[in-house]
């Protein structure tokens, strides 16, 4: 798997194993935690130099109040232009992405991410990780910069196990470190609302676009 350490290779195994028994991987101390907290306070900076923005969602125009639907600010990540840290981060989903494809040959073409930040008390309500006629996006990828979470601070992620019986979910916790990894068209999902500002890294692993 090219040139990944020890430790990132030992986990992109793990992630291919679960994603082939199970659609999905949650993975603690993806990445080292210094650089974790790198992650963390440079998505606070672009919050505080006004470089987050609402996010938008594909539903939006069938909802008159978009707040309630989803609620977080966003800052989307250009590779082109991208700083030291987030390079970091997108070399070690470049690795991910060659093993999934390996094992999988899906054809992932391209990583799409962001950085969001949920103020206290705004979530994001049931969906899926694709646009409406549209497919390209096949593997969701969500990376937690919370250092010191709790259950008690709310912000799970609720991943619907079985579409037909939405009592069937698991609630993750938003915890530093923390990757989930899934398959985009399988999971309905949701985030719940915190107590505290919630932040992560959400990206999308795409195919081609076919025009």
């Amino acid at each position: 798997m090219g040139n990944m350490s020890p430790t990132l290779e030992n986990l992109t195994e793990t992630i291919i194993n679960r994603l082939s028994d199970q659609g999905y991987a949650v993975i603690e101390n993806f990445l080292p935690g210094q650089e974790i907290k790198a992650l963390s306070h440079h998505a606070k900076s672009l919050q505080k130099n006004g470089e987050m923005h609402k996010a938008a969602t594909g539903l939006s125009k069938q909802n008159t109040n978009n707040s309630i639907l989803r609620g977080d600010f966003i800052h989307w990540i250009e590779a082109s232009q991208a700083c030291k840290i987030e390079q970091i981060y997108l070399d070690s989903m470049s690795s991910l992405q060659q093993a999934i494809n390996k094992s999988f040959f899906l054809g992932l073409f391209e990583l799409e991410s962001h950085f969001a930040i949920y103020p206290p008390g705004a979530g994001y309500q049931k969906h899926f990780d694709q646009f409406i006629g549209r497919n390209e996006r096949k593997v969701s990828c969500i990376l937690y910069l919370n250092e010191d979470w709790t259950k008690d601070d709310g912000g799970a992620l609720r991943m619907y196990l079985d579409q037909k019986n939405q009592n069937n979910y698991i609630d993750i916790t938003p915890q530093a470190g923390t990757l989930v990894v899934f398959l985009s068209e399988e999971f309905l999902h949701e985030v719940l609302p915190a107590k505290r500002e919630r932040i992560s890294l959400t990206g999308w692993f795409r195919t081609r676009s076919v025009n």
